[in-house]
Formats: C-alpha cells, sequence, structure tokens
C-alpha cells in the first residue's frame, strides 16, 4: 500500500461537523491527543473562518478543508490561491476534469482531492444524471479522469477502495468517508465500511465524525478503531 509512512493518529482524520466554533476548537483540545487530523467542512468554515483552521494547526494537527468546490475554471482557481501558505494539507474539488486542472492551476503546495460521487448517494440518484452505469462504475469513471490530469488523490466510499487501488494502482492518495464502526447507525451514509476493510482495501485516510462525536467515551472508540486500523495495516 502507498503511504505506509502515514502515522496511526493521522489515519482519521476527525470531520469537525459542528456550526459552533468555540464547539469545534473544545472537540480538538479534546480529541488531538490521538487524532492528529481534522477536516473543516462548509459549515464550521462558513462560521469561524480562518481563525478555526489556524486554531487548529496551532496546535500542531493537520487540516482537510472540505469545500467541494465546483465554479467555472477561473474562479476555482482563485478561490484555491487563498488557500496558499494557510498549512491546509488537503482540500476537495468536485470530480469533474476542468475543475480539478483549475484547482491544480493555482500551483499552491496544498494536495487537491476530486470528490467522486458523494456517499450519500445511491444508485436511484443517478438516474437524475441520467447516468446508465452504476455508482461504482461512475466513481471509477470519474477516477480514472481526474487521476490522468493530475489531481492528487481521490474521495470516494470504501465500497469502491479496492476495485479502484487494482485499476489504478498506488500512485495517489484515497480518503474514504462514510467510515462507521461495526454496530454503528448508518445515519444519512449510504456507502459505508468499517475501518479496518477500508484500510485493508486502500484507503490511505478515513474520514469519521459522528461515531466519535457522539460516542459516549470518544477516546474508546477511537482507540478501538486506530487498533482496527493498525491490524489491517
Amino acid at each position: 500500500m502507498k503511504n505506509q509512512h502515514i502515522p496511526l493518529n493521522e489515519r482519521i482524520i476527525f470531520a469537525l461537523d459542528v456550526a459552533d466554533p468555540t464547539q469545534a476548537a473544545a472537540l480538538v483540545e479534546q480529541l488531538d491527543d490521538q487524532i492528529k487530523f481534522f477536516k473543516v467542512g462548509l459549515q464550521l468554515f462558513f462560521a469561524g473562518g480562518w481563525s478555526v483552521i489556524d486554531h487548529i494547526i496551532g496546535r500542531g494537527n493537520k487540516v482537510m478543508l472540505d469545500l467541494k468546490l465546483y465554479d467555472i475554471p477561473a474562479t476555482v482557481t482563485l478561490a484555491v490561491k487563498q488557500f496558499a501558505d494557510r498549512g491546509v494539507a488537503l482540500t476537495t474539488v468536485h470530480g469533474y476534469t476542468p475543475v480539478v486542472e483549475a484547482a491544480l492551476a493555482a500551483g499552491t503546495d496544498i494536495n487537491i482531492l476530486a470528490v467522486t460521487v458523494l456517499t450519500s448517494m445511491g444508485e436511484e440518484h443517478l438516474k437524475e444524471l441520467h447516468f446508465q452505469g452504476t455508482v461504482d462504475q461512475l466513481v471509477a469513471q470519474r477516477s480514472a479522469a481526474v487521476l490522468a490530469c493530475g489531481s492528487h488523490g481521490i474521495v470516494c466510499s470504501a465500497r469502491e477502495a479496492a476495485a479502484l487501488r487494482k485499476k489504478l494502482g498506488q500512485d495517489f492518495i484515497m480518503v474514504t468517508p462514510g467510515i462507521r464502526p461495526a454496530g454503528s447507525a448508518a445515519n444519512d451514509q449510504q456507502r459505508i465500511a468499517t475501518p479496518g476493510k477500508a484500510i485493508a482495501d486502500g484507503a490511505d485516510y478515513l474520514v469519521v465524525g459522528r461515531p466519535i462525536r457522539d460516542a459516549d467515551n470518544p477516546q474508546q472508540v477511537i482507540a478501538a478503531m486506530q487498533q482496527e486500523i493498525g491490524t489491517a495495516l
């Protein structure tokens, strides 16, 4: 597997999917003894802006800025340029070739990840796109296209991970949301997997939010997940 050097405490990217920057800061301070990578999405970024990012990085952690940019190429390039020199490690754009190329054209040192198909989407949603194949086929098609144009990696569900690694190789970053410990509720995710399964199938990083945040003992959940990840590695 590529990226064997990734520390165990960076394999889980904790999703700070909260609206209150103060709550987000408290979660970072509660968890960063065990987890050193945090995801900031639209909700929190709009609420707290760059101060949230600065707080996370200031504590020695990494940030995945998950805004899933999708706009005309010039706008995407200018937007990604705003991320430069902010310490962001990963950022996301929608998995369409012109959007990915525009993000790369910003010339930053941030790893650009293309979101293939949202993990909340199922086969029934493809009818609206007039796509005749399956979700797996759409993910494979988009992944091949964005990697061919230079994307540093992709965001996909763990369900597609093994097939994508077999078809596309090891030389890209794979981030998988929709991770649920065995027995956890799926919530609004349709394409989910356990931590060990996702890593064994080729994921580099696992995005986890509610199963940790809503747990009675978050530290215990993290430790169990990290043990499962370590075994899979």
